[in-house]
Protein backbone atom coordinates (compact mmCIF):
# COMPACT_ATOMS: atom_id res chain seq x y z
CA UNK A 1 0.00 0.00 0.00
CA UNK A 2 2.87 2.11 0.81
CA UNK A 3 4.97 1.39 -2.24
CA UNK A 4 1.34 2.20 -4.38
CA UNK A 5 1.02 5.17 -2.36
CA UNK A 6 4.80 6.36 -2.97
CA UNK A 7 3.80 5.61 -6.57
CA UNK A 8 0.98 8.01 -6.76
CA UNK A 9 3.00 10.89 -5.62
CA UNK A 10 5.82 10.58 -7.76
CA UNK A 11 3.27 10.42 -10.49
CA UNK A 12 1.70 13.81 -9.72
CA UNK A 13 5.22 14.74 -8.89
CA UNK A 14 5.95 14.71 -12.64
CA UNK A 15 2.87 15.68 -13.48
CA UNK A 16 3.18 19.09 -11.88
CA UNK A 17 6.47 20.06 -13.19
CA UNK A 18 5.50 18.82 -16.53
CA UNK A 19 2.24 21.12 -16.24
CA UNK A 20 4.90 23.88 -15.05
CA UNK A 21 7.03 23.69 -17.97
CA UNK A 22 6.08 24.46 -21.85
CA UNK A 23 4.42 23.20 -24.35
CA UNK A 24 5.32 22.61 -28.01
CA UNK A 25 2.94 25.24 -30.06
CA UNK A 26 1.71 23.32 -33.29
CA UNK A 27 2.40 26.59 -35.68
CA UNK A 28 0.77 27.05 -38.93
CA UNK A 29 0.39 29.42 -42.07
CA UNK A 30 -2.76 31.00 -40.13
CA UNK A 31 -1.98 31.53 -36.92
CA UNK A 32 2.31 31.71 -36.76
CA UNK A 33 2.50 35.87 -36.96
CA UNK A 34 -0.46 35.80 -34.45
CA UNK A 35 1.60 33.55 -31.98
CA UNK A 36 5.35 34.94 -32.81
CA UNK A 37 4.14 38.36 -32.67
CA UNK A 38 6.09 38.35 -28.98
CA UNK A 39 8.40 36.34 -27.57
CA UNK A 40 11.54 34.51 -28.23
CA UNK A 41 10.85 31.23 -30.53
CA UNK A 42 13.02 28.30 -31.03
CA UNK A 43 11.02 26.48 -34.07
CA UNK A 44 11.50 23.28 -36.02
CA UNK A 45 10.24 22.69 -39.44
CA UNK A 46 9.70 19.22 -39.95
CA UNK A 47 8.25 16.33 -42.28
CA UNK A 48 6.56 13.30 -40.42
CA UNK A 49 8.08 10.72 -42.74
CA UNK A 50 12.11 12.22 -41.80
CA UNK A 51 13.86 9.71 -39.40
CA UNK A 52 15.84 12.61 -38.38
CA UNK A 53 12.98 14.22 -37.26
CA UNK A 54 11.59 11.75 -35.34
CA UNK A 55 14.36 11.46 -33.60
CA UNK A 56 14.29 14.62 -32.51
CA UNK A 57 11.00 14.91 -31.57
CA UNK A 58 11.14 13.64 -28.03
CA UNK A 59 14.14 16.06 -27.52
CA UNK A 60 11.79 19.02 -28.94
CA UNK A 61 9.38 17.78 -25.54
CA UNK A 62 11.79 17.84 -23.42
CA UNK A 63 13.09 21.47 -24.68
CA UNK A 64 9.62 22.85 -25.09
CA UNK A 65 9.63 22.29 -20.45
CA UNK A 66 12.70 23.01 -20.12
CA UNK A 67 13.03 26.17 -22.12
CA UNK A 68 9.98 27.79 -20.71
CA UNK A 69 12.04 28.82 -17.43
CA UNK A 70 14.20 31.04 -19.92
CA UNK A 71 10.95 32.55 -21.58
CA UNK A 72 11.99 30.94 -24.30
CA UNK A 73 8.62 29.47 -26.40
CA UNK A 74 9.01 26.46 -28.35
CA UNK A 75 6.88 25.49 -32.13
CA UNK A 76 6.75 23.14 -34.86
CA UNK A 77 5.91 23.36 -38.46
CA UNK A 78 5.01 20.15 -40.61
CA UNK A 79 6.55 21.20 -43.71
CA UNK A 80 4.32 19.05 -45.89
CA UNK A 81 1.02 20.82 -44.66
CA UNK A 82 2.30 24.28 -44.40
CA UNK A 83 3.32 25.35 -47.83
CA UNK A 84 3.34 29.09 -47.10
CA UNK A 85 5.56 28.85 -44.44
CA UNK A 86 7.94 26.69 -45.97
CA UNK A 87 8.36 29.75 -49.13
CA UNK A 88 8.30 32.40 -46.08
CA UNK A 89 11.34 30.28 -44.02
CA UNK A 90 13.09 28.87 -47.81
CA UNK A 91 13.54 25.52 -46.15
CA UNK A 92 15.45 22.68 -48.51
CA UNK A 93 16.16 20.02 -45.61
CA UNK A 94 14.16 18.49 -42.72
CA UNK A 95 14.12 19.58 -39.93
CA UNK A 96 15.26 22.67 -40.12
CA UNK A 97 15.70 24.83 -36.72
CA UNK A 98 15.26 28.55 -36.21
CA UNK A 99 15.42 31.12 -33.57
CA UNK A 100 12.91 34.25 -33.80
CA UNK A 101 14.41 36.71 -30.96
CA UNK A 102 14.24 40.07 -31.20
CA UNK A 103 12.71 40.78 -34.54
CA UNK A 104 15.45 38.82 -36.17
CA UNK A 105 15.73 35.29 -37.58
CA UNK A 106 18.70 32.49 -36.54
CA UNK A 107 19.50 30.12 -38.43
CA UNK A 108 20.79 27.20 -35.51
CA UNK A 109 23.16 24.82 -37.19
CA UNK A 110 24.20 23.18 -33.74
CA UNK A 111 24.61 20.29 -32.39
CA UNK A 112 21.19 18.02 -31.42
CA UNK A 113 20.63 18.47 -27.67
CA UNK A 114 18.81 20.19 -25.17
CA UNK A 115 21.52 22.29 -23.28
CA UNK A 116 22.71 23.41 -27.02
CA UNK A 117 19.37 24.49 -27.86
CA UNK A 118 18.87 26.45 -24.51
CA UNK A 119 22.42 27.86 -24.81
CA UNK A 120 21.44 29.27 -28.39
CA UNK A 121 18.06 30.52 -27.54
CA UNK A 122 19.79 32.59 -24.51
CA UNK A 123 22.84 33.39 -25.40
CA UNK A 124 25.02 31.79 -28.07
CA UNK A 125 23.15 33.13 -30.73
CA UNK A 126 25.16 36.75 -30.50
CA UNK A 127 27.93 34.50 -32.38
CA UNK A 128 25.64 33.94 -35.07
CA UNK A 129 24.75 35.94 -38.34
CA UNK A 130 20.71 36.87 -38.37
CA UNK A 131 19.27 36.14 -41.88
CA UNK A 132 18.89 39.02 -44.26
CA UNK A 133 15.83 41.14 -44.10
CA UNK A 134 14.59 39.31 -47.54
CA UNK A 135 14.51 36.21 -46.02
CA UNK A 136 13.19 36.57 -42.53
CA UNK A 137 9.44 35.52 -42.19
CA UNK A 138 8.45 37.77 -40.38
CA UNK A 139 10.04 40.92 -42.72
CA UNK A 140 7.49 42.60 -44.90
CA UNK A 141 9.29 40.28 -48.14
CA UNK A 142 8.58 37.04 -45.77
CA UNK A 143 4.83 37.96 -44.90
CA UNK A 144 4.11 39.18 -48.89
CA UNK A 145 5.79 35.54 -50.03
CA UNK A 146 3.85 33.81 -46.87
CA UNK A 147 0.65 35.57 -48.43
CA UNK A 148 0.92 35.01 -52.44
CA UNK A 149 1.68 31.37 -51.31
CA UNK A 150 -1.54 31.32 -49.46
CA UNK A 151 -4.38 32.50 -52.02
CA UNK A 152 -4.71 28.59 -53.36
CA UNK A 153 -5.50 27.76 -49.78
CA UNK A 154 -7.96 30.88 -49.55
CA UNK A 155 -9.82 30.62 -52.53
CA UNK A 156 -10.43 27.15 -52.02
CA UNK A 157 -11.85 28.35 -48.41
CA UNK A 158 -13.94 30.59 -49.90
CA UNK A 159 -14.82 28.10 -52.63
CA UNK A 160 -16.41 25.50 -50.32
CA UNK A 161 -17.87 28.72 -48.44
CA UNK A 162 -20.02 29.61 -51.51
CA UNK A 163 -20.87 26.35 -52.97
CA UNK A 164 -21.86 24.58 -49.12
CA UNK A 165 -23.25 27.81 -47.28
CA UNK A 166 -24.65 29.90 -50.02
CA UNK A 167 -25.59 27.07 -52.49
CA UNK A 168 -24.31 28.59 -54.89
CA UNK A 169 -23.25 26.88 -58.16
CA UNK A 170 -19.81 26.05 -59.89
CA UNK A 171 -19.95 27.62 -63.00
CA UNK A 172 -21.74 30.66 -61.11
CA UNK A 173 -18.20 30.62 -59.30
CA UNK A 174 -15.98 30.36 -61.70
CA UNK A 175 -17.48 33.01 -63.66
CA UNK A 176 -17.80 34.97 -60.83
CA UNK A 177 -13.44 34.38 -60.21
CA UNK A 178 -12.55 35.15 -63.55
CA UNK A 179 -14.61 38.43 -63.32
CA UNK A 180 -12.42 39.65 -60.49
CA UNK A 181 -8.90 40.01 -61.96
CA UNK A 182 -11.60 41.53 -65.49
CA UNK A 183 -12.91 44.20 -63.41
CA UNK A 184 -9.95 44.77 -61.24
CA UNK A 185 -7.86 45.65 -65.19
CA UNK A 186 -10.82 48.03 -65.57
CA UNK A 187 -10.36 50.09 -62.97
CA UNK A 188 -6.65 49.98 -63.54
CA UNK A 189 -7.18 51.05 -67.28
CA UNK A 190 -9.91 54.02 -66.15
CA UNK A 191 -7.21 54.99 -63.63
CA UNK A 192 -4.18 55.19 -65.72
CA UNK A 193 -6.43 56.74 -68.29
CA UNK A 194 -7.12 59.51 -65.76
CA UNK A 195 -3.74 60.12 -65.08
CA UNK A 196 -2.63 60.37 -68.65
CA UNK A 197 -6.06 62.57 -69.41
CA UNK A 198 -4.81 64.80 -66.61
CA UNK A 199 -1.42 65.30 -67.47
CA UNK A 200 -2.04 66.15 -71.60
CA UNK A 201 -4.26 69.29 -69.92
CA UNK A 202 -1.18 70.34 -67.66
CA UNK A 203 1.14 69.68 -70.32
CA UNK A 204 -0.47 71.05 -73.60
CA UNK A 205 -3.67 73.26 -71.65
CA UNK A 206 -7.29 73.02 -72.06
CA UNK A 207 -7.49 73.47 -75.67
CA UNK A 208 -5.73 70.05 -76.31
CA UNK A 209 -8.98 68.64 -75.48
CA UNK A 210 -11.11 70.35 -78.31
CA UNK A 211 -8.47 69.50 -81.57
CA UNK A 212 -9.44 66.91 -83.69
Amino acid sequence: MTSFAGRLLLLASWLSLAAAGGAVVELTDENFDKETATGVWMIKVYAPWCSHCRQLEPLWQVLAEEAAADGVKVGKIDGTKERAMMARLRINAFPSIFLLREGRTYMYEGARNVASFRAFATSSYQAAKPLPFHRAPNSIVGRAMGRLHSLPKLGMRLYRRLRDQHNISDTAIVLGFLAVPVLVGGVLICCLDALYVRRARDEFGPEHDHQE
